[in-house]
């Protein structure tokens, strides 16, 4: 009779073993009511205990781990929160950085819209990552920003200025790179901001570059920054329209402009023209800071980080 209760135990045992086997230890307070009565040889009433008691460990490991896996979920989502608060902060910053140094020199922010609207436009139409399209979009903003540091007599002259005066102005390139260089988020904005000046055979300044010297962002805004200036009212010109505009631009392909950016941007000019020409200046800044949000959302940069 002994030997057949042990045989019971022993099956019983391995169905428990195969039930914890698959994840079920609902049973494990059996093992326990089976041997308490002690009929069992002391050997196998030890295994049976010492298996219920390792499926105990087991449970309790797992409670342990279900808990610190929420806690972990929770700071996970309160990390994401701050990422966001963040992001958010770092964007507004961006806005309100371009509309201070737009409204120092033109008093309008309209103009730094339109060519990050453009310069996107072109990134897009070229392929370009959406961390290379970032960081175009926050040179596009400050590519002025070193004009902080030049003087109002000089900024603000009207008329022309002498060779002395322009170049005081030329220098707002290095300011504007020093400035953002102190802050590290906007640090990639650095290609655009020092190099928005620079011409496709090397004439332009500050460092002369040519061609494929010329960072892609800057090649690109530089396109973006002189077709907004042709087709905008200007104190001295009423707006070009956007046939004559490219007309005059195309003069200066693969002496200015870069001959294959250029050729990508004069298939998309006129319909981003048309599609924010009519937009007064709340209505752009409505536009482009839903296209920030989309590039600069907590998910998309997480995913590039971690590419």
């Amino acid at each position: 009779m002994l030997q057949a209760d042990t045989e019971k135990l022993l099956i019983k045992l391995i169905q428990i073993m195969n039930d914890v086997s698959l994840g079920n230890s609902k049973q494990v307070e059996t093992i326990f009511e089976l041997t308490k009565n002690g009929v069992y040889p002391a050997e196998i009433t030890n295994l049976a205990e010492s298996f219920g008691m390792m499926i105990v460990n087991i449970e309790a490991k797992q409670q342990r781990l279900e808990r610190l896996l929420n806690e972990l979920k929770e700071k996970n989502r309160e990390l994401e929160l701050l990422s966001r608060s963040l992001m958010n902060a770092n964007i507004g910053m961006l806005e309100v950085l371009g509309s201070a140094i737009a409204k120092r020199d033109s008093d309008t922010s309209a103009h730094n819209y339109r060519v990050s609207i453009y310069s996107i436009s072109i990134a897009k139409a070229l392929g370009i990552s959406d961390s290379a399209l970032r960081s175009l979009i926050k040179g596009a903003f400050l590519h002025d920003i070193g004009k902080i540091a030049i003087s109002d007599n000089i900024l603000l002259k009207p008329g022309g200025l002498d060779d002395r005066e322009y170049e005081i102005i030329k220098t707002h390139v290095l300011h504007g790179s020093e400035i953002i260089k102190a802050y590290s988020w906007l640090s990639d904005a650095f290609d655009v901001v020092l190099h928005h000046h620079e011409k496709y055979n090397g004439s332009g300044y500050p460092d002369g570059l040519k061609s494929d010297q010329i960072p892609l962002n800057a090649r690109i805004f530089a396109i973006a920054d002189v077709f907004d200036a042709l087709t905008s009212k200007r104190p001295y010109k009423e707006p070009y329209s956007v046939e004559y505009a490219l007309k005059i631009m195309r003069n200066d392909v693969g002496s200015h402009f870069d001959p294959e950016i250029f050729d990508v941007f004069t298939r998309e000019a006129k319909s981003v023209y048309e599609n924010i020409a009519q937009y007064n200046e709340i209505e752009l800044e409505n536009m482009l800071h839903a296209i920030m949000q989309d590039y600069f959302s907590f998910n998309k940069t997480s995913m590039t980080n971690a590419d």
